[in-house]
């Protein structure tokens, strides 16, 4: 310590040295060339001087650098060496008391496995006597129950091979308890047929003793004569009420059938009230349309035909609406129907008969164009052979008629004209044609639509007729069939009023019996629901008394397994203690290799190994805790 304090003091004296005084050298003096001359000798040792001094000082400078470099690598090699030391102590101290939490850990297990084992000694003490007391509970009803059968012996025989036995409970105390309320009831069977037995004896001995009086014994005859004469017509009156019961439930879901049958028929006439809406409006936009149909055809045969006058009548007066029914409706619509038709049928006649007159015309202007043609063809080629054959005799031709050569071309050239003139007309006749033919054509196409299209209205005209016909006789067939319902449920409403009002006082008397048997009954069952209840908390005690012997021998085999482990870990703590003792008490203490690095003595591999067996304790522990 005191060289380590010697060196501190001795770099503290190093680092305070570390900024020395600067060195003030003397700057070069600059002379003239005079005084240089005089003085070189001089100034050469000065200047050698100097440079002996400089190069001292930088040595010195280097010198002091590495020192302090030295001692700065000390520094931080003395650093770390403490922290190194001081984090294996901590790592010491940590070791040390991990050892300690070990056996405390181990000390706790045995206190945990002593308290175990003494509640699996409670728990067995427990069932034992629970056992002893269920025992001596059986022995205490086999007994009482032998007892009370050696009462009625007399009476009655019981077999000797002990209480019954029951296919269910085999054995134990639910079967126990199973032939103690079989003998029982037994017992109380036997017990009731004395009783009768006695009753049936003192009335016998009563009429014996009355049988002085004949005319009573009559009575009594006839009066019991009389209880089974009633007595069959209750079983009568009972067994028709129960008939009338049948029907009047039956009648009840004939009834709800008829309702159900009813609803649906209205449902089914609402439907076709608004399918009729439906086609109502429906048919309203088809006369709309047939009537629109009309003036077009109307339209059309106008223009066809327009020297004809209109005499026909307006599609106003022929396709007013009225606002009564559907059939209405369907035969305006029919008459509609008629009048479109007659007036397409005049329309196609108006219109062949113009497309004929129309083909006529372009034949005759066929005609004529093919005449036309021939004739100038005829012209042209007579001009072409009089003008080729001889020029100058038709200029003497017209020199002898007082025509020059300028008349005669100008001739030509008026014949030119003309001709020209022609095949414009003729090129015009054809354009004609030509456009007649179209129009005939698009005259065609649109009768032809318009006859398609009223085929179509035609066919949808009639489809529209046979749904209104079928929805009038369903309507029809529904309404008769509603009518004939209510008749039947008045009828049997009627029946059934009577044969209830019939019934009424047999069936209060019926009820009363009833009541008398319901209440004894219900006493019956109260008493059996009491047996089965007593019987069933035997059951659960029995179970609850297994089910904790179950627990507690799972908890002694739970505990005896951790107590077993934990005497292997001690056992394994121990020897690696030994061991690790044995070890530091042959290895040399006081290197420095056993100081800095203490991994044998402070036994780290156990304690490694003992976090592993703490973990898997812990899981055990976790796992344990729902069987416990």
């Amino acid at each position: 310590m005191a060289d380590e304090d010697d060196d501190a003091a001795v770099l503290s004296d190093v680092e305070e040295a570390d900024d020395p005084a600067p060195l003030l050298l003397p700057p070069p003096s600059f002379t003239t060339a005079s005084s240089s001359s005089s003085t070189s000798s001089s100034a050469a040792s000065d200047q050698q001087q100097q440079q002996q001094q400089q190069q001292r000082i930088r040595d010195l400078l280097a010198e002091l650098e590495a020192e302090r470099r030295a001692r700065r690598a000390a520094e931080d090699g003395r650093a770390d060496s403490e922290s190194r030391l001081h984090r294996l102590k901590a790592f010491a101290q940590d070791v040390i008391k991990k050892r300690d939490d070990a056996l405390r850990s181990a000390d706790d297990a045995a206190k945990k496995l002593d308290d175990a084992a003494a509640k699996l000694a409670e728990a067995s003490a427990r069932g034992d006597a629970l056992e002893s007391e269920i025992s001596t509970a059986s022995q205490m009803l086999a007994s009482g129950l032998d007892k009370i059968s050696g009462k009625i012996s007399a009476f009655r025989a019981f077999p000797p091979d002990g209480l019954p036995k029951s296919h269910k409970y085999a054995a134990g105390l639910p079967a126990l308890a199973f032939g103690v309320v079989k003998r029982t009831n037994e017992i109380v069977e036997e017990l009731l047929r004395q009783v009768d037995a006695a009753a049936k004896s003192r009335d016998q001995a009563r009429e014996q003793a009355e049988q002085r009086n004949y005319e009573i014994a009559i009575e009594v005859s006839q009066l019991e004569a009389t209880i089974a004469g009633l007595r069959g017509e209750n079983e009568k009156l009972t067994r028709s009420l129960a008939d009338r019961d049948a029907k009047i439930s039956d009648m009840a879901g004939e009834i709800a059938e008829l309702r159900q049958l009813g609803e649906d028929c209205d449902g089914k006439l609402k439907s076709l009230e608004a399918k009729s809406a439906l086609q109502r409006t429906v048919l309203v936009d088809h006369l709309y349309y047939i009537s629109k149909v009309y003036e077009q055809i109307n339209d059309i045969v106008g223009i066809v035909d327009s020297n004809e006058p209109e005499s026909r009548d307006p599609p106003d007066l022929l396709f007013v609406r009225k606002e009564i029914e559907t059939s209405d409706d369907l035969k305006t619509s029919s008459e509609g129907m008629i009048s479109v038709y007659e007036l397409s049928k005049a329309a196609a006649e108006k219109v062949r008969e113009r497309i004929e007159a129309m083909n006529g015309e372009a034949v005759s202007l066929n005609e004529k164009v093919v005449s036309l043609l021939e004739e100038k063809q005829h012209i042209s080629t007579l001009l072409r052979g009089s003008l080729s054959s001889d020029p100058n005799k038709v200029l003497h031709v017209a020199d002898d008629e007082g025509f020059k050569e300028d008349e005669v071309y100008t001739l030509a050239g008026a014949l030119e004209n003309t001709v020209k003139e022609s095949q414009l007309k003729i090129i015009e006749l054809q354009h004609l044609v030509e456009a007649l033919r179209a129009e005939s054509s698009a005259f065609k196409a649109r009768l032809d639509a318009q006859a398609k299209e009223i085929s179509q209205q035609k066919q949808r005209i009639k489809e529209l007729e046979e749904k209104e016909r079928v929805a009038n006789e369903n309507v029809e067939g529904l309404m008769t069939d509603i009518a004939a319902a209510e008749e039947e449920i008045t009828r049997w409403k009627v029946a059934a009023e009577q044969e209830a009002a019939a019934g009424g006082a047999v069936e209060q008397e019926l009820q009363t019996q009833i009541s008398a048997l319901r209440k004894e009954l219900e006493d019956t069952r109260q008493a059996m629901v009491e047996l089965e209840n007593k019987l069933k908390f035997k059951e659960e005690t029995a179970a609850a008394a297994m089910a904790a012997r179950d627990a507690a021998e799972k908890s002694l085999r739970l505990a005896d397994l951790r107590a077993a482990r934990l005497r292997e870990r001690l056992e394994e703590l121990t020897r690696q203690l030994e061991e690790y003792d044995s070890r530091g008490e042959t290895t040399n203490r006081n290197s420095h290799r056993y100081i800095c690095w203490p991994w044998q003595w402070l036994g780290l591999n156990s304690v490694r190994y003992q976090q592993a067996d703490i973990q898997e304790n812990s899981n055990e522990m976790e796992l344990s805790e729902p069987l416990i």
